[in-house]
């Protein structure tokens, strides 16, 4: 019996290893925001592929940033009646990715493998979102609807380069425990650096947990409070901080959208969306809210691997403060973090 049963455990751990895994590029992610993409071609990158945006009267294209002729990158050409026109040798490519004119041979047929790449894209919440595979998930949403409800407003107003992985930087955004040593004074007492036990909501897109009465003061001293976070995680790499303050009679909410864009391996954009319900009344929000953010990159940065850790063995734990990250890091195992591999 106990041979059959070290059998059956060593049997699932190789079905297990050998199974297929998601991959990212399965998974919308953004690339810029609506307001980066215009009428001329523009390069970004994504999961390490270099990608050319434009916009047209039809709306966004985004292709792969390279000409199947000579290897070309269309980001340096231009937009032409709707087209995207290589540099090199003029050859022209709708929005399907197909070319529709090559000036060399303008009266030849135009062959069937001449094409670009062209991926999925979408415009939400004020950024154009890419698949680069058939997506398995929905675009992120925003909980409770705020980005339908009249009563609140958005705005995009932070996009930043960190020089680290997606997986690090959302990390980074569901944690509270390290608020009193990264944010002593602002968002934590550093004199009272205990975490309290909160309970976390697994759900089929990601996870959300709720964690009261946390200290907040703003940068110039001005103004403090007691605030609840309500964080919800839609895996892989987006994150919303639903904060109210506690004793608040007036129901004003602020939640802020937080998208890492695995740019590449160790290179990641972030992209940050306010949604709130109230008229702004204190104009140090972004640049307070940058001060915090720099004070995260510091630390964020210096992390190594850049990756989170395939195994959840290879790094130490601890119960209460670790318990979303550690939720995470379980359902990482499940994916292929290299992005579009060969199925």
């Amino acid at each position: 019996m106990a041979d059959t049963a070290k059998r059956g455990k060593k049997g699932r751990a190789k079905a297990a290893k050998g199974a297929k895994r998601m991959r990212l590029s399965q998974f919308w992610h953004p690339i810029a925001t609506s307001e980066e993409v215009g009428g001329r071609p523009r390069r970004f990158t994504l999961l390490d592929e270099d990608l050319v945006a434009f916009r047209t009267d039809t709306g966004v294209t985004v292709l792969k940033d390279l000409c199947i002729h000579r290897g070309a990158a269309l980001s340096l050409g231009e937009v032409r009646d709707g087209c995207i026109v290589c540099p090199y040798h003029g050859w022209e490519y709708d929005r399907t990715g197909a070319c529709v004119r090559i000036p060399a041979q303008p009266d030849r047929p135009i062959p069937a493998a001449a094409r670009a790449i062209a991926h999925r894209v979408e415009e939400r919440h004020g950024l154009v979102w890419v698949a680069l595979e058939e997506p398995i998930a929905d675009i992120p949403h925003v909980p409770e609807g705020l980005d339908r409800d009249p009563a609140f407003t958005s705005e995009v107003f932070s996009v930043l380069e960190w020089a680290t992985s997606a997986g690090r930087s959302t990390e980074n955004s569901m944690d509270v425990s390290h608020f009193p040593f990264v944010h002593p004074d602002l968002l934590g007492d550093p004199d009272h650096p205990e975490q309290a036990s909160y309970e976390l909501h697994a759900e089929e897109w990601g996870q959300w947990f709720r964690v009261p009465d946390q200290f907040w003061r703003s940068v110039d001293g001005t103004a403090n409070a007691r605030i609840t976070y309500v964080y919800t995680h839609v895996y892989p790499f987006t994150m919303h901080l639903h904060v109210t303050e506690d004793g608040d009679a007036s129901g004003r909410v602020i939640s802020v959208m937080v998208i890492a864009s695995p740019t590449r391996a160790r290179e990641t954009r972030v992209f940050r969306i306010a949604f709130r319900n109230y008229a702004e009344n204190n104009p140090n929000f972004v640049s307070d809210y940058l001060h915090i953010l720099e004070q995260d990159r510091r630390v964020v940065e210096s992390i190594r691997p850049e990756e989170i850790p395939a195994s959840l063995k290879e790094e130490l734990h601890i119960r209460v403060p670790d318990r979303s990250s550690i939720a995470y890091r379980r359902w990482l195992e499940q994916v292929d973090m290299q992005g579009v591999l060969e199925p």
